[in-house]
């Protein structure tokens, strides 16, 4: 890992910050994305401004950068100019091995799974994977100094809203877990003449004398609202209630095709998360209004809401289900139909156990 300085002056951009950036080809506002089309409509009901980081899934950075592989769309084909920048800054064999996703299935994370990397502008073409490939050996090269890139984007969006009067949701798990580490476990240093340009520049406020990760520093700043999906399981250094005590707002995903999917959605509800549901119905179409699930002799129902309203889950009450339609993942293959579950009433056999959904009217 290259051994880079912290250097900032009030206003001024860290140099190590700058280089990151030019060397794989972002600037500081385009490094998290504005336009996602579930956040402009949280914007649109008054929910506030929305901010959303993108990486390659699971092992599609790896794909990327295999000239063998031919793919189904050219989003999930090999993408040239992401090998070369991978050989340039010598991390071809890092990049091979990287896994974005440690809790994918197959339906979901595998060559031709239902991901929604590759759903709406994602999976039209190779200049989305290719932007989201530089953002993830990014990410490689160097996480701290990465997270602090994103930690000033983050910061830059946070005054454009606060001139706006406006509050702003940031999700750093777009389409990834996010290092190996975790967001919420791994350390950011901030010097203090960083922290006085964060503050000075955009009204951001940091501490300089704590190694405090992402997650707790975007807390510290009334209006900014960390949020994230997540399919880890309950325990563990990287698992939910981790990320849930680290300030983290989170809500698990359920996967249908675990083969523990109904006992890990029972532990996280009980522990009071969300619960957000894949579900494989039309647009426009009503939700379930309950979910059910059932295993080992135990059973939960609960209410749900309805996630395409907005992608601000932080605003929605913890212990309820949320239903997501299934989104079109262009390229997948019959393996991503396990990804959802089906929009019926009838009870729906899992590995572990079944669930039902419920509509009353």
């Amino acid at each position: 890992m290259p051994s880079l300085i912290h250097r900032a002056t009030p206003g001024a951009i860290p140099h190590d910050v700058r280089d990151l950036l030019a060397r794989f080809g972002f600037s500081l506002p385009k490094l998290l994305t504005t336009s996602n089309p579930k956040t402009m409509k949280g914007e649109a009901l008054g929910h506030g401004r929305g901010l959303i980081l993108h990486h390659l899934p699971a092992k599609a950075l790896a794909r990327a950068i295999t000239p063998a592989n031919e793919g189904t769309t050219a989003a999930r084909a090999f993408i040239p100019s992401l090998l070369e920048l991978a050989e340039r800054e010598g991390l071809t064999a890092a990049a091979l091995a990287h896994n974005g996703c440690p809790w994918m299935t197959a339906g979901c994370g595998s060559a031709e799974g239902g991901c929604l990397n590759f759903s709406g502008h994602g999976g039209l073409g190779s200049t989305v994977s290719a932007a989201r490939g530089r953002r993830t050996l990014g990410m490689i090269w160097n996480p701290e100094t990465y997270a602090r890139a994103v930690l000033w984007s983050i910061a830059r969006h946070y005054a454009a809203a606060r001139l706006a009067s406006e509050t702003l949701a940031v999700r750093l798990r777009g389409t990834d877990e996010g290092p190996a580490m975790g967001w919420h476990r791994l350390p950011v240093h901030i010097t203090p003449g960083e922290a006085l340009s964060l503050r000075e520049r955009y009204g951001f406020e940091t501490s300089p004398h704590t190694a405090a990760p992402i997650t707790e520093r975007l807390a510290a700043n009334p209006g900014l609202y960390g949020y994230e999906y997540s399919k880890a399981t309950i325990q563990g250094e990287l698992g939910l209630i981790s990320q849930r005590d680290h300030g983290v707002d989170i809500t698990a995903s359920f996967a249908a095709d675990r083969p523990t999917a109904c006992r890990d959605g029972l532990a996280a509800l009980r522990e009071g998360f969300r619960l957000a549901i894949p579900v494989a119905i039309k647009k426009g179409s009503p939700i379930p209004e309950f979910v059910t699930i059932s295993a080992g002799g135990e059973s939960i129902t609960v209410p749900t809401v309805d996630g395409d309203r907005s992608d601000h889950r932080y605003l929605d009450p913890h212990g309820v289900a949320v239903a997501l339609r299934t989104k079109n993942s262009r390229g997948a293959g019959p393996v991503a139909d396990l990804f959802s579950l089906r929009g019926h009433e009838s009870e729906q056999p899992l590995a572990d156990g079944a669930v039902t959904l419920s509509w009353l009217s």
